[in-house]
């Protein structure tokens, strides 16, 4: 039997890394699944159903595994975005 090629193996396969002063939208296939705030300071989640959650109201070095619409960082915050 052959290997694939591609093989997802855990509950998340790709990570994408937001750093300070950038705002990245992640949809379709490049969904987030969820997310790990490293500085949680001038972060700003938003969810894939709508709603914002501010990096205040965040713990760094969390998995929250909340879909993502779009991250927003001013500033000095850096989020690892988790895709399936």
């Amino acid at each position: 039997m052959a290997i694939p090629d591609i093989q997802t193996l855990g509950e998340y396969n790709g990570i994408s890394k937001v750093t300070a002063n950038t705002a990245v939208a992640f949809t379709g296939s490049n969904a987030g699944a969820g997310f790990i705030c490293e500085v949680v300071t001038n972060v700003t989640i938003h969810g894939a159903g709508g709603g914002t959650i501010p990096g205040t109201s965040l713990t760094a070095d969390t998995l929250y595994p909340i879909g993502v619409k779009k991250v927003t960082i001013g500033g000095s915050g850096i989020v690892y975005v988790l895709h399936r």
